[in-house]
């Protein structure tokens, strides 16, 4: 339900539009601009499902009311959505939109749009939008939605409260997923791959992250014993595991915090591990070699990964990593 995802992603804003309603102070136009994952379209339907419920309670929608219902299955004809059709947001969408919201509403005197990835406006469409906007209708409320404020042109901007949906921290992301039945030893290594609730729920339920977890644990195995098995594991292991560069980039980021955790528990450093299960091996490596020595395995990670963004080979720059990380 959208009321369960906008306290869990945005408790703070939840509270705050809560009172926006409340007290009859919502704007004519939001902006709403945040990574994915972070709320923005949830907190858009929960505002339209606040102004059309039947059955507020405690100042906030019900959630089960037929309005409420219709809100959130995207079916209420007073709440218009509007997506980039394709790669864009066309000039023709806005002017649909504009015809019919220049009508009476279809059950009542509000109305509401929510514009998704407004960046994507074609020139056009932004201009028509502008129009709208300079003329504030007060029946008529807007969401525009953004992961890229900066490409949105000022004009519209000037003319929208602007909000920002910041991520949630670790901890807090971490509860949320153990509130979803996931074992917080289990997903924290999700929540340093992403800061997105949902697609960490996606990583923890997808085998291919699972098995990844599995074959980059035994490859630092092998690497921290200085067994030559691991650079054999790059050809038989790896590369028929991680198959396209954004899963190599993927490989590199949960070999990174393997590394990471070792620096955390050799300086007795109180942040969340992203391998709290395997903490008693991590102890045993610690005892074998300095910080100094992670600290320089974790630069040839990087160097590998900026390589791998560079589109060399992948094969030949982990088999070159493997060999640095066991001589080093």
């Amino acid at each position: 339900m959208v009321n369960n995802e906008i306290k869990r992603l945005q408790p703070q804003l939840t509270e705050q539009f809560k009172a926006s309603v409340k007290h009859g102070q919502l704007a004519h136009a939001y902006l709403f601009e945040g990574e994915p994952g972070t709320g923005k379209k949830a907190m858009a339907k929960w505002l339209a499902m606040a102004k059309f419920c039947e059955e507020q309670l405690d100042d906030e929608p019900c959630g089960v009311c037929h309005n409420c219902l219709r809100i959130q299955a995207e079916e209420h004809p007073d709440v218009m959505i509007v997506a980039p059709d394709g790669l864009s947001i066309k000039v023709d969408q806005v002017r649909e939109l504009k015809t019919a919201f220049s009508k009476t509403g279809v059950e009542g005197s509000q109305k509401i749009f929510i514009v998704e990835d407004v960046e994507k406006m074609t020139v056009g469409a932004a201009n028509s939008l502008l129009k709208f906007l300079e003329e504030p209708d007060g029946s008529v409320s807007a969401f525009l939605l953004t992961t890229a404020k900066q490409k949105i042109l000022p004009t519209i901007l000037s003319r929208c409260q602007v909000v920002t949906f910041f991520p949630l921290a670790k901890k807090d992301l971490l509860k949320a997923l153990e509130a979803a039945g996931i074992n917080p030893a289990k997903g924290a290594l999700w929540v340093h791959l992403t800061n997105n609730f949902q697609t960490a729920v996606e990583m923890e339920q997808d085998e291919w992250f699972n098995e990844a977890k599995q074959i980059i644990w035994k490859l630092f195995q092998n690497i921290a014993s200085g067994d030559y098995q691991g650079f054999i594991m790059i050809q038989t292991h790896f590369m028929p595991h991680f198959k396209e560069r954004e899963q190599q980039l993927i490989g590199l980021d949960m070999l990174v915090y393997l590394y990471r955790d070792l620096l955390m528990l050799s300086y007795g450093t109180a942040q969340i591990l992203a391998y709290p299960t395997k903490e008693q091996e991590l102890q045993r490596i610690i005892e074998k070699q300095t910080g100094t020595k992670t600290n320089m395995q974790l630069a040839f990670i990087l160097k590998a990964k900026r390589k791998l963004e560079s589109n060399v080979g992948a094969q030949g720059v982990f088999e070159q990593l493997v060999l640095q990380l066991i001589k080093s």
